[in-house]
């Protein structure tokens, strides 16, 4: 990243391209410096005719413009099949239970501690990041023992 700072009122293709521009002139940072840029497929960064990048590639012809991987990632998992998003979906509501309030997740991460486990906590999978998922279902299958052993003694 490089640079952050926040807009006033609107976030047109131009204002973005507005503040990338004062921040390399005052920062005497030449465009041909710029060798690529990743967006988010946001129309005022990626649009053809007016987008941001298109400002700044026209200005720089040899900067490299790519849709962001991470959102691209996003995108695919909306598309998980439905056996595998049924997983995931089991997955999340099984650790919501287990975080949904202070006391459960103190006495799960208690209950590990007494079990040796690897870990001590759960991971929250987020919709924003699609690659906590990965991360919440990793951690989910090195607890899965815990897990299923803390559910069982505190159902009944």
């Amino acid at each position: 990243m490089l640079f952050c700072e926040s807009f006033e009122t609107t976030t047109t293709a131009n204002d973005i391209y507005i503040k990338i521009k004062h921040y390399l002139d005052a920062n005497k940072i030449p465009k041909e410096n710029l060798l690529a840029c990743a967006a988010d497929g946001a129309p005022a960064m990626m649009g053809k005719n007016t987008g941001c990048l298109k400002m700044m590639k026209d200005e720089n012809p040899n900067m490299l413009t790519v849709h962001c991987v991470i959102h691209r990632e996003n995108l695919v998992a909306k598309k998980l099949s439905p056996v595998l998003n049924k997983i995931l979906q089991s997955v999340i509501k099984c650790v919501n239970s287990i975080k949904r309030n202070s006391k459960s997740e103190r006495l799960f991460k208690q209950f590990c501690i007494n079990q040796s486990a690897e870990h001590v906590r759960l991971l929250l999978h987020t919709e924003v990041r699609w690659l906590s998922s990965g991360n919440c279902l990793k951690r989910f299958m090195e607890l899965f023992d815990q897990i299923t052993t803390f559910l069982v003694i505190n159902v009944k």
